[in-house]
């Protein structure tokens, strides 16, 4: 990741607890997975990549820690180093930098069709 993507990268998710140290891969691959729950309004989804292999859900309320508060996620997953369980919140400002993203591919689809 640049140092700009680094920098911010820390508003998009925040993790309340996890049995093995998060990769930055995976910690991406656990946001992206739960804004597409989100907005899809699914309960789970499978989780898939070098960095892990199993499902993330939609626990169905928000979830806060201090000040940062989103909707709750929770993962199990096996990764290299064996079997995780994360229990996260997507933060306000990811849902918003997703619904921006997606908005901004629409645009660009929409210009080359």
């Amino acid at each position: 990741m640049g140092a700009k993507r680094e920098d911010g990268a820390w508003r998009l998710i925040a993790v309340l607890q996890s049995t093995r140290a998060l990769s930055p891969a995976l910690a991406l691959k656990l946001y992206e997975t739960a804004v597409a729950l989100h907005a899809e309004r699914k309960e789970s989804a499978p989780l898939a990549g070098d960095e892990g292999v199993g499902a993330v859900r939609a626990v169905g309320h928000e979830r806060q820690l201090g000040v940062i508060s989103g909707p709750g996620f929770e993962a199990e997953l096996d990764t290299p180093g064996g079997k995780c369980a994360v229990s996260y919140i997507v933060t306000r400002e990811g849902m918003e930098r997703a619904a921006e993203e997606i908005e901004r591919q629409r645009a660009e689809a929409q210009r080359w069709n």
